[in-house]
């Protein structure tokens, strides 16, 4: 009897190795929560099917946007934890909204586990063609005849900071009107609907490429390596001004630690591939692999960047 007994021991134990030795045994389904067509979606879209190559399995990215991105997190936080629900999401929707939303009904910390970090990419002010100025302290100066007049298109948690943080600094006032995703946002801007937004380069390239938007400097504290001709913020009249945002890939709380180490160097193979990066980079992404510790540690320093900076600006969030 006391074999048997060592003998259960020992496959619990070894139970969780064999599953992640195994894993994946079905599809996998990559949680988005925005709409389709924005950076975050296609950060997903460009690992999933070199992911599936590895792992022999469908990899299927799922959008769920809506109620800023909470929607999509809520559903991986709340998924069974077993590595088949997964999620890219960016800072704005795990470091930045429980900030902004007090009343999430989730913790990002609390019930996701970070898996890998994947890229990141710098935020740039661009405004529609029609909208009368070419420069940012031509924009700073508009906004300031014109308070209240020219409205943000907000793609998200990232945007929205963003643009709430110039309001603060820069003592102007934009108005914030809230989009299901990146891509939406930015068609708006396109179409003249909006005047303006501050999206991340990925979302905003396109935009820029077909002209029918102006970008007008970068959101960094440095110039940015895929927009080397644009000013920064900081120096063009809002100093002190700085904002990037970056895509991770989470999974629900709990997951077995084996399988989300698998999953992290799987990752990293995928983003060592020559043609990824090359995706990324005609993206204006900057590929930057961290492990899930380096990636936790990110979330709980920006978490905490950010409360400290919209207290100490005394900003408002609309909810």
């Amino acid at each position: 009897m006391n074999n048997l007994r060592w003998i259960a021991f020992l496959l619990c134990l070894l139970a969780p190795l064999v599953a992640a030795q195994n894993y994946p045994t079905r599809p996998v389904r990559i949680v988005v929560p925005t709409a389709a067509g924005g950076g975050i979606d296609i950060s997903a879209r460009i690992i999933a099917p070199k992911l599936g190559e590895i792992w022999g399995q469908g990899v299927v990215v799922e959008n769920r946007p809506g109620a800023a991105m909470a929607i999509g997190v809520d559903s991986v936080a709340k998924a069974a934890p077993d590595g088949y629900t997964l999620l890219v999401a960016h800072d704005g929707a795990i470091a930045m909204n429980p900030v902004i939303f007090p009343n999430l009904p989730h913790d990002p910390q609390r019930d996701l586990v970070p898996i890998s970090l994947m890229v990141t990419v710098p935020l740039v002010v661009v405004v529609h063609s029609g909208v009368p100025v070419n420069t940012f302290p031509e924009l700073l100066a508009f906004a300031r005849a014109n308070p209240g007049k020219l409205n943000h298109a907000n793609g998200g948690s990232a945007t929205q900071v963003a643009v709430e943080l110039l309001n603060s600094l820069a003592k102007i006032r934009i108005t914030d009107v809230p989009y299901k995703g990146l891509a939406p946002a930015m068609s708006s801007v396109m179409a003249g609907e909006t005047h303006l937004s501050i999206p991340d380069a990925g979302s905003a390239s396109a935009a820029i490429r077909s002209g029918k938007v102006r970008a007008l400097a970068v959101t960094t504290l440095k110039r940015a390596k895929h927009y080397p001709d644009l000013p920064t913020v900081a120096d063009s009249g809002v100093p002190g001004y700085e904002i990037s945002t970056w895509r991770g890939l989470f999974a629900p709380a709990g997951t077995p630690a084996n399988i989300v180490a698998k999953i992290g160097n799987d990752v990293r193979r995928v983003l060592a591939m020559a043609e990824v990066r090359d995706r990324y980079d005609a993206l204006s992404m900057e590929v930057e692999w961290g492990s899930g510790e380096e990636l936790g540690r990110r979330v709980r320093a920006e978490t905490e960047k950010w409360a400290r900076l919209v207290k100490e600006a005394g900003i408002k969030f609309a909810q």
